[in-house]
């Protein structure tokens, strides 16, 4: 089987998920092209220095409004650059310390289709680095509800499908 044929036999699954009409018959085929598309994925994702492990999540540029709640301090509105399943990134006027913990609320599109629908949760400042006059700060998620997670999984994977669509 090629590329073409596995995406669009994992696609019409995908949609079948996203409408709740995947049988339990085919869940487990589902679930294994589910974890092939990742991996193919994370592998075209490596820099391609040798010895490096793989990414140990799956990461998309995708932009999405997300609305940060600092511990100690005031919301920020902000869209993110970077959506990956274990976190985000995000351009910002200042950075902030490793370390800082803050709530999020990030506005995933709705499972249906039309609108959003968003998740929220903690997250902890991975990096902050400057880039040009912003600053790229990047937060991993805290405990991310199961059903969270997979609404994140799943636009991850919309994502992916919609790339591959592009260049296909």
């Amino acid at each position: 089987m090629g590329t073409f044929e596995f995406l669009t036999g994992f696609r019409a699954l995908h949609d079948k998920v996203k409408n709740g009409t995947l049988t339990a018959a085919e869940r487990p085929c589902y679930d294994m092209a589910r974890s092939q598309l990742t991996r193919m994925r994370m592998v075209a994702q490596q820099p391609g220095y040798p010895g490096d492990p793989l990414r140990s999540s799956l990461r998309m540029a995708k932009m999405l409004k997300v609305e940060l709640r600092p511990d100690d301090g005031e919301p920020i509105r902000a869209s993110t650059i970077d959506l990956a399943s274990g976190g985000f990134a995000v351009l910002m006027g200042a950075g902030m310390r490793v370390g800082k913990k803050a709530g999020f609320t990030l506005n995933l599109p709705a499972m249906g289709g039309g609108g959003t629908s968003p998740i929220s949760g903690r997250v902890v400042v991975a990096s902050s680095r400057p880039q040009t006059t912003l600053f790229r700060v990047s937060f991993t998620f805290e405990n991310l509800e199961p059903a969270a997670a997979e609404h994140l999984e799943m636009t991850l994977i919309d994502a992916v499908l919609e790339r591959f669509s592009q260049k296909l």
